[in-house]
């Protein structure tokens, strides 16, 4: 074999290498999260190989202090200040738009791809890098927030399996001891971080709720008990009352006040456990929907993403946009 030949087959060689070795590089990317939550030690750890988007109601948060008290000669973390290092931002009142509709605009609405696009690449997120989303974890409503970024997420495109949250967020990460960082989070440059158009799977159009009456199929009210059953109201929604044909899923039955003072989700066994003792028989394919589609959003990544019950779509307008559409209401 001449020279030339055995120096051909060297390049091509090495080639083929590099090739196998980015492949193997980008599998190990795509798979490096071990499922829809992370734990404080495993973000930690994984930190560099993920991209770490807090998302939050408050951003001069971001800039505080965390605040402590001493209960019984221990420390105790009373309020999240803060964030994990190197982390991106979201603001969650950013996830919403206000919308016309029928002469009357109407806010918390869901953006376009392009309006998600814009706020996404100003916030510099990289196309087709694993994302851990943290919510401060001082609330359940918190949690909420971080399944309304994941919902939208995957409805303009990210897979599934690159989209985890932090269990617990920065209250569970801060009493880890990890470290947090108090500099502001100000982008300097834009990415050029592209949505897909809006994936008709996850999501529901007041249509489609329309349908699911006539058809009778499974309808859920993720509010909280007491707006289910009316013994509360919030100002957003006009009129009181309920989807003619839903069946109660209340959001009480999601989260719990971990023994660190962090809210969190639970596993999909305990959640099997709960929601049949909660009086939820059903768990198939169909609609959730609540005032705005926060608690809706819970309620979604709970069923869909951590107990793998398919086929479930928000219904993120709610009771708002229903009510703002004139359409009718069953009293309590």
């Amino acid at each position: 074999m001449s020279i030339g030949r055995i120096l051909g087959f060297q390049r091509w060689g090495r080639a083929l290498a590099v090739w196998v070795l980015g492949a193997c590089a980008g599998v190990a990317q795509a798979m490096v999260l071990p499922g829809p939550l992370v734990t404080p030690p495993w973000l930690h750890e994984h930190a560099s190989k993920v991209q770490i988007v807090d998302v939050r109601d408050n951003l001069d948060s971001l800039t505080n202090d965390p605040k402590f008290s001493t209960v019984k000669g221990q420390k105790v973390l009373d309020e999240v200040g803060g964030h994990v290092p190197d982390a991106l931002s979201v603001n969650f009142w950013g996830l919403r738009q206000k919308r016309d509709i029928q002469g009357h605009p109407v806010d918390f609405l869901m953006p376009t791809a392009e309006e998600f696009q814009a706020s996404m690449r100003g916030v510099q997120l990289q196309q087709d890098k694993p994302i851990v989303i943290v919510p401060t974890g001082d609330d359940a409503t918190s949690l909420q927030e971080a399944a309304f970024f994941a919902w939208e997420l995957q409805v303009f495109g990210v897979p599934a399996e690159q989209i985890a949250i932090l269990n617990g967020g920065m209250h569970a990460w801060i009493s880890a001891g990890y470290d947090v960082d108090t500099d502001a989070i100000a982008p300097m440059t834009a990415s050029k971080w592209t949505a897909k158009t809006a994936d008709r799977k996850l999501l529901a159009t007041t249509e489609d709720v329309q349908a699911a009456q006539r058809n009778h199929a499974l309808l859920l009210d993720a509010r909280p008990l007491p707006q289910i059953v009316g013994l509360e109201r919030t100002p957003v929604v006009p009129r009181a009352g309920r989807l003619a044909g839903a069946q109660p899923l209340p959001a009480e039955l999601f989260y719990r006040n971990a023994d660190d003072g962090s809210w969190r989700f639970l596993s999909a066994p305990v959640y099997r456990r709960v929601l049949a003792a909660g009086g939820v028989k059903r768990l198939a394919p169909g609609i959730v929907y609540c005032n705005t589609g926060q608690y809706a959003a819970g309620a979604w990544f709970v069923l869909d993403r951590i107990m793998a019950v398919k086929g479930v779509r928000s219904y993120q307008g709610g009771m708002n946009e229903w009510e703002q559409r004139g359409l009718p209401v069953t009293p309590y």
